[in-house]
């Protein structure tokens, strides 16, 4: 794991970081199940929180603390995301490079300065709060590691992880990597996932 961690040290804006254990693994998963319970938005929306059942399969999980500098949050183009039952995507957050490319589209729909609904998709039914899995380039090279992947966890999760790092600070915002582990001629990484077993959650 030194090899990953002296590139997880090299992102900017990073705070802390945890590599996962079991008991810590078991408590995030629990505490995204009652999220997921909960829902959205008060309970008024559906929530699923994909990127985190992803990132959950790989053999090893690190939660990172980061803050607003962070090179993670500006090269990420998806934290947060609405679809329909039919899993057409109706809205989106928007980094601040795509709210500025979609602001003068037709079909774009700004509800804020960083969140749009797409006019030209029709609804399909109940429409639920997905979290999706997030690209994570920055292990990407490391050997011994594929199948990079990493997620925003729920506000629940979320106070978890920097709870047990002391930083309960405005401004801060906890994010989840995961990968897996190979040998021999075979560690190689790759941006797009890689079919290897997966680890029942």
């Amino acid at each position: 794991m030194r090899a990953v961690e002296e590139r997880l040290r090299l992102i900017s804006g990073l705070r802390s970081m945890e590599r996962l254990d079991t008991a810590f693994r078991d408590e995030l998963i629990e505490a995204e199940k009652r999220a997921e319970e909960e829902g959205a938005l008060g309970g008024l929306m559906p929530l699923t929180n994909e990127g985190f059942w992803r990132t959950m399969e790989r053999e090893e999980q690190y939660a990172l603390v980061l803050d607003s500098t962070s090179s993670v949050l500006k090269l990420t183009s998806n934290l947060l995301q609405l679809k329909d039952e039919k899993g057409n995507l109706v809205g989106e957050w928007l980094p601040t490079h795509r709210a500025e490319e979609l602001r003068e589209d037709e079909k774009a729909q700004f509800i804020s300065d960083d969140f749009v609904l797409y006019r030209d998709i029709p609804f399909g039914g109940e429409t639920k709060v997905v979290l999706p899995e997030v690209e994570f380039p920055f292990l990407y090279g490391t050997e011994g590691v594929a199948n990079a992947t990493s997620a925003s966890p729920s506000g629940l999760a979320d106070e978890i992880i920097r709870s047990r790092q002391n930083l309960m600070v405005p401004g801060l915002l906890s994010h989840l990597v995961g990968f897996d582990i190979v040998l021999g001629s075979d560690a190689e990484m790759r941006p797009a996932g890689r079919v290897l077993p997966r680890r029942r959650i």
